[in-house]
């Protein structure tokens, strides 16, 4: 023990240090009061006071013990709400709340769920287990604004333990979204500057052995009008499998014509109308495009190739630069910019850079290339120098030039390659003469004209600036104009920052499963909505968030007697003003009022598609309840457990519910069957021959041996499970595990 115990100070030494044992407390205002529960008073929101249920009455009064020790009181037990600690076996379920349905029977249904999100994601660990490609979370950023809740008190800044706080609530839902992922999956973090190295930290200590990137998103162009700086943006973190390949989509290829040309002005270097501003033309040859600009003419995403014509008739040709001309993007104003065709990707041939670029690193790699000045042609390399034997700069003979990988600075670098490779590349008519420059010592440009190995692609950067990404623009007034009203939600995110981010990890996904456990008003279903419309794929998202009032309207509604759990509260939430109305109205176009999104707004990305008319999809509201699992163990909570169950199995077409007596279920047009009887096993193995779409199956049975016995008699493809011992060991066995 002591030997145990001095290595675990040894490795405690660096890193995130956190009071992760402080206990998480919850409210379930929909769970029963019993004798045994711990519970709140209705009207005391801060639970400055927790109870004890000692007996309860069939006049509806309970009678609590105060955990402070006064006397024992009655309560109606209207008047309580139930208290949970993380850690206390919880066994979920989902209630069905409404639909939209837009999709047709075979399209899968997205979920939304309203509930406490560490049991909905415990619920979602029994349906999803390693099968989520894409986690999206906006977490909330414990800015000390209030914005949200530990053991449901508001943390602010004078919260010593803010930071504490958030680190447990974060690594409590983190360990168990992990088991999600598929072996490819990918979990997306934002977060600003509040938490950003926290949760660094953290999700190093969570996912060491995955990769971690911080992509920067300008979100708010104009910058913030806090102290010192003007941030304009926030941060994601991509959490990466390390894998033999890429995980995160590629642009595409541009198209390699679309070149535009501009005129400028070098003298005053003013732009033309649509906005070019154009510095240090005549030496450098930088142009900066406004971002709007670069979308119009549909290099966003992409670094920008220039090409400049100075004199009369002065102009600029822009095109998008692929990764494997990036090569030549930061040459410097001593050498030209290379262009690329569609089967050559153009190299400089000196090398660059502090390391392995000089004579005294590489001395092999410095000569001589021959030069036909008439002709224009690379005839050859010129002999083997020595690291002391001399040159001379500008030799010629008759026509031909000898030109040495000299810099600007009249530094002795190196070419790319050592004299038999370069003189294989002349032979096979790859080494180029480019741009020649006056009174410099490299008087030519020489380039590899390399043919193209593999597709073109190029990789997202880790720095996003895009009009589309601005979240007062595209989030906040998106929502308002969305609903017709005032947003109902502080903050939301930009609708295009969202569908980028699930692009990058789901684009080549066409069925993804995406998870948002922190889903705020719904950005991130309206996303992959975006994304299934884009190129007719099937993904579906499964959201969770829960109906949290924010702290002022919650003590307005307090003062007037309305508390949590009661139908005026609650209609203030963010699951019942703002996530469902929001993905109600923008997968039907109609207004939670009734009428129609007004004609004239359109989406990004989509030609043109107007808000009004929505979206073909599928979309069913749920909220998060608890079951008795002496119920669920005796049979008589299935009604209860199925919707989980036809979530699990793809949530297509509908949910049967059986009659008394069947003997198992197979629903027309749905993806699940369930078996009741054992002594129905072999008609229930006869009708799955008939049924190729059915993917799971639950089998019924208290026999593990019966079990086994039915498993091994289906076909192997078949994800089978035991109803009910699976899903009661699920919340069993899990509810610790993830603490």
């Amino acid at each position: 023990m002591e030997a145990a115990l001095a290595e675990m100070k040894r490795r405690q030494r660096f890193g995130l240090v956190f009071e992760d044992h402080i206990p998480e407390t919850t409210v379930l205002h929909g769970l029963p009061i019993q004798a045994g529960s711990l519970v709140q008073r209705r009207d005391d929101p801060q639970a400055r006071v927790l109870y004890r249920v000692t007996a309860t009455d069939p006049q509806g009064q309970a009678t609590v013990e105060p955990a402070d020790g006064r006397e024992p009181e009655q309560v109606p037990v209207g008047d309580l709400l139930a208290v949970k600690r993380f850690g206390e076996p919880m066994y979920p379920a989902l209630t069905p709340l409404g639909s939209v349905r837009r999709g047709g029977d075979e399209k899968p249904h997205h979920a939304v769920i309203n509930g406490e999100n560490f049991h909905a994601l415990q619920l979602l660990v029994y349906q999803f287990e390693g099968q989520v490609d894409c986690i999206y979370i906006d977490p909330p950023y414990n800015s000390g604004a209030s914005d949200w809740k530990y053991n449901n008190r508001y943390v602010d800044k004078n919260d010593a333990w803010r930071h504490s706080k958030w680190l447990s609530m974060m690594e409590k839902r983190l360990r168990v979204a992990k088991r999600l992922l598929k072996p490819d999956g990918v979990l997306i973090v934002t977060i600003d500057e509040h938490e950003v190295h926290h949760l660094g930290m953290l999700l190093e200590k969570l996912f060491p052995e995955y990769l971690r990137y911080m992509v920067n998103i300008v979100i708010n162009p104009k910058g913030t009008n806090k102290a010192n700086f003007g941030r304009v943006e926030e941060h994601a973190f991509f959490v990466v499998p390390n894998l033999d390949h890429d995980v995160i989509a590629q642009l595409p290829p541009p198209d390699d014509q679309k070149e535009v040309e501009l005129a400028v002005e070098t003298e005053d270097r003013t732009g033309d109308e649509e906005g070019v501003w154009v510095r240090d033309l005549s030496e450098a040859g930088q142009v900066q495009l406004p971002t709007g600009l670069r979308e119009r003419l549909g290099l966003d995403g992409y670094p920008v190739h220039v090409e400049l014509t100075l004199g009369e008739g002065s102009g600029i040709k822009l095109r998008p630069l692929l990764d494997d001309e990036t090569d030549a993007e930061y040459e410097g104003a001593d050498e030209e910019v290379a262009a690329s065709g569609d089967d050559v990707s153009v190299l400089f041939l000196r090398r660059r850079g502090a390391e392995s670029s000089f004579r005294t690193q590489r001395p092999n790699q410095f000569y001589a290339i021959r030069i036909n000045e008439a002709t224009r042609e690379v005839v050859g390399v010129g002999p083997f120098l020595e690291e002391d034997d001399d040159y001379e700069l500008g030799y010629r003979e008759g026509d031909v030039l000898w030109v040495y990988p000299i810099d600007a600075e009249g530094n002795e670098r190196v070419w790319r390659y050592v004299r038999e490779t370069m003189q294989q590349y002349i032979d096979a008519g790859q080494i180029l003469v480019g741009k020649r420059w006056e009174n410099k010592p490299q008087t030519y440009t020489l380039n590899h004209h390399k043919l193209r190995e593999g597709e073109r692609v190029q990789r997202l950067r880790t720095t996003w600036w895009r009009t589309a990404h601005d979240a007062g623009t595209h989030g906040t007034a998106l929502l308002s104009r969305l609903l017709g009203t005032q947003s109902p939600f502080p903050f939301p995110k930009s609708l295009y920052a969202v569908r980028d981010c699930l692009e990058a990890v789901v684009k080549d996904r066409p069925d993804a499963l995406i998870v948002d456990y922190f889903a705020g008003s719904g950005t991130t279903l309206h996303g992959t909505a975006l994304l299934n419309r884009t190129d007719g794929g099937r993904r579906r998202c499964v959201l969770v968030t829960n109906n949290e009032v924010d702290e002022k309207a919650a003590r307005k509604l307090n003062k007037s007697g309305h508390y949590l759990g009661t139908p005026e509260f609650e209609r203030h939430g963010i699951f019942e003003a703002a996530t469902r109305p929001r993905i109600e109205t923008a997968l039907s176009g109609i207004r939670p009022d009734g009428t129609p999104v007004p004609i004239g707004k359109a989406y990004r990305y989509l030609d043109g598609r107007l808000w009004s008319e929505g979206f073909e999809e599928n979309c069913e509201f749920y909220r998060l309840d608890y079951l008795d699992p002496d119920e669920v163990d005796l049979g008589l909570q299935f009604e209860a457990i199925l919707p989980a169950l036809w979530m699990a199995a793809g949530g297509v077409g509908d949910r049967e519910k059986p009659e008394d007596g069947q003997g198992y279920s197979m629903p027309e047009g749905s993806t699940y069957g369930v078996l009741f009887k054992e002594s129905r096993f072999r008609r229930f193995k006869e009708a799955l021959k008939k049924r190729p779409d059915v993917t799971h199956v639950w089998l019924v049975t208290d026999s593990e041996e019966a079990y086994a016995e039915m498993r091994s008699a289906l076909p192997g493809w078949l994800s089978a499970s035991m109803l009910y011992r699976d899903y009661l060991r699920n919340f069993r066995i899990n509810t610790e595990r993830n603490l």
